[in-house]
């Protein structure tokens, strides 16, 4: 894992070298081990190593052709270096390193684009062909490695540059010059609590979507394509017993190939039943397995016994930390000032903390991330399914559903039953993908336009679902549809960039075996029923675990990684909020109506309503505001 830089300029015009440099400097954090520039007229790459395979400068970046006519920066790993390295060397390619990095320089230069589809992992990259002056960048299929860019003139006529993180390409001064809100990346923010590709907060910089290639051509400008989309088919077939055999393969496969490194490798253990299945995987791939999490003396935020359970029957060498709410609390502020693009997902505080927990001992942690997604995990596919007759109700009924709902008395416990049904009453009015985006929303759209300022436009709320309607098209009904708003938004976008930011605020590698190509592919091609039966998520999962982990651990019902954040806003988070969203503040910047805000805040502060989720997500936006925008 590292952060990668770069910039190029049409004609070959000098890069600055003392701006590329601090633009990689912004991303030490990403890669401690070491640093590394390249410049040549017209291009300049920066790297930050987190040295993961082949730990010898042999490896080092950005690396470069020995004959000189390309130069490769490089975010992430190639999981079937291997067997790539064979091919090359079968065409006569020779190698001076052990690492996936030269394999894939080698690659991009015999097959180019092409490439693409013979790689396996997760990745962003920067790499510069000179005979040809171009650049090309890409990120992997499922978005696990972020890529940021931002053109210069129409299309990128003049250039671009590019980042890991929207800190980095801060410290170009054209950037940092031309920046500028894009509004419609707020509203999306205020229902998705994350910006989703290819917006980013600003309205000059951009992001690759997941499976998405840019090309960068000197005297024409940039043209982005993709690569890569997840099909719907229904393709794979069988018996139970046999796709659970077959599940099991992939998943043991997969995780055997992320146990490769140079490093430590360690599994974040939640005792939930992906992070189970990665690690009852990984055991069988290696005798000693070390394992992580955290607890917390709050039960309703606490899973560490089942953690313990499924260490104790699998035999890890577990590594369990028992924290105070106030551990978290107290990282808040920190956390708050580390985001350089709005992210209001509360659970980045306890991943970074079981990030930090992993990081003494490992390198890399393999984690779970991805089940719930590709096997219709979340107790909304439930509900969807026994709701797929019911039409989206007219906007009045919505509404009263809504106020009904708002009648039950708050909790601030996690995922308490009045939370439950008002964020079930914010679909009501809609179908498809956009029930689903809607149910797990902050604010929806109506919401939204009551609360926006002068400074956003009102037609910007119109946009609110664009992501949504984008991973949701070319689907045939309304489970894929659903499926793959969870797969291309909430986790690529969302789930996705806080473990990336996270685990990377303490130079830690994340893994995801569940998120390897073929074990997703399988997934979608299997019948809905082999993935939610009654009121069972993960059938088939759950099926495939029997005779791998303790059965009160297939048994029990999802939870969530989160925080009390509404408990803190009405008591210790409570001056913060008033002062970064004070009406002086609010008007000042024009985004929302101070008396809208404060109307939320009181209602929430005096227990009449549970706003938890729009609050947080106002207080991250206006904190990012006053932290990386004026």
């Amino acid at each position: 894992m590292c952060g990668i830089a770069g910039v190029v300029l049409q004609g070959g015009a000098s890069i600055d070298r003392a701006t590329l440099q601090e633009m990689t400097d912004r991303l030490a954090h990403r890669g401690p081990d070491a640093q590394g520039l390249w410049l040549a007229p017209g291009v300049g790459l920066g790297h930050r190593r987190l040295s993961i395979l082949d730990l010898s400068e042999a490896a080092a970046q950005p690396m470069i052709a020995r004959n000189g006519r390309s130069a490769l920066t490089f975010n992430g790993e190639i999981y079937n270096f291997a067997t790539l390295r064979e091919q090359l060397t079968a065409f006569g390619e020779q190698f001076v390193s052990s690492g996936d990095t030269e394999v894939l320089l080698h690659a991009l230069e015999r097959w180019g684009t092409e490439a693409l589809s013979r790689i396996h992992g997760m990745f962003a990259f920067g790499y510069w062909d000179h005979d040809n002056r171009t650049l090309l960048l890409a990120r992997d299929r499922f978005g696990k490695k972020p890529l940021y860019y931002a053109p210069f003139g129409p299309d990128g006529i003049e250039g671009l540059a590019f980042a890991s993180e929207l800190r980095a390409l801060m410290a170009h001064p054209r950037v940092r010059a031309e920046r500028a809100l894009d509004p419609i990346a707020l509203v999306q923010f205020l229902v998705h609590e994350c910006v989703p590709a290819p917006r980013s907060i600003l309205a000059n910089v951009r992001k690759l979507l997941p499976g998405e290639m840019l090309i960068w051509r000197d005297g024409t400008g940039l043209s982005v394509q993709s690569y890569y989309t997840p099909r719907y088919h229904r393709n794979t077939t069988g018996d139970p017993e046999s796709l659970a055999r077959e599940l099991i393969s992939r998943v043991q496969q997969a995780t055997r190939d992320r146990l490769v490194a140079d490093v430590p490798v360690g599994v974040f253990l939640s005792g939930g039943l992906d992070s189970s299945f990665v690690a009852a995987c990984a055991v069988r791939a290696h005798p000693r397995v070390k394992t992580f999490s955290i607890g917390f003396d709050d039960p309703s935020f606490d899973e560490s016994a089942h953690a313990r359970a499924v260490a104790q029957h699998l035999g890890t060498e577990h590594v369990e930390e028992r924290l105070s709410l106030q551990t978290m609390l107290d990282l808040v502020p920190s956390t708050l000032d580390w985001m350089d693009e709005p992210l209001a997902d509360s659970s980045f505080i306890p991943t970074t903390l079981l990030a930090r927990v992993a990081r003494r001992e490992v390198t890399v942690a393999l984690g779970g991330d991805g089940g719930d997604e590709i096997l219709s995990g979340y107790p909304t596919f439930v509900v969807d399914r026994a709701l797929r007759w019911l039409p989206a109700l007219p906007s009045t009924m919505a509404a009263a559903a809504r106020w009904c709902a708002e009648l039950i008395p708050p909790s601030d416990a996690n995922f308490s039953l009045g939370f439950k049904l008002r964020q079930f009453a914010q679909g009501l009015d809609a179908h498809g993908a956009r029930r689903h985006a809607q149910w797990l929303a902050a604010l929806i759209p109506n919401d939204i336009g009551k609360l926006i300022g002068p400074a956003i436009p009102r037609d910007a709320v119109t946009h609110a679902f664009e992501a949504v309607d984008r991973a949701a098209n070319g689907t045939s009904n309304d489970f894929d549809a659903a499926t793959a708003f969870y797969l291309r938004v909430y986790l690529s976008e969302g789930v996705l960039t806080k473990v990336d930011r996270a685990t990377m605020r303490v130079s830690l590698e994340a893994r995801a075996p569940l998120l390897d190509t073929r074990v997703v592919e399988f997934c979608l091609g299997l019948d809905p029923s082999m993935r939610v039966r009654g009121r069972t998520t993960k059938w088939l999962m759950r099926k495939a675990l029997a005779s791998m982990v303790p059965a009160e651990i297939i048994q029990r019902p999802k939870k969530g990684f989160g925080a009390p954040v509404g408990a803190w806003l009405r008591g210790p988070l409570r001056p913060l909020l008033q002062e970064t969203l004070s009406t002086f503040r609010l008007r000042d910047a024009g985004w929302f109506r101070p008396e809208s805000v404060h109307a939320m805040i009181e209602a929430h502060v005096s227990g009449r309503a549970d706003l938890r989720k729009p609050l947080y997500a106002l207080l991250v936006l206006e904190h990012w505001r006053q932290r990386w925008f004026t």
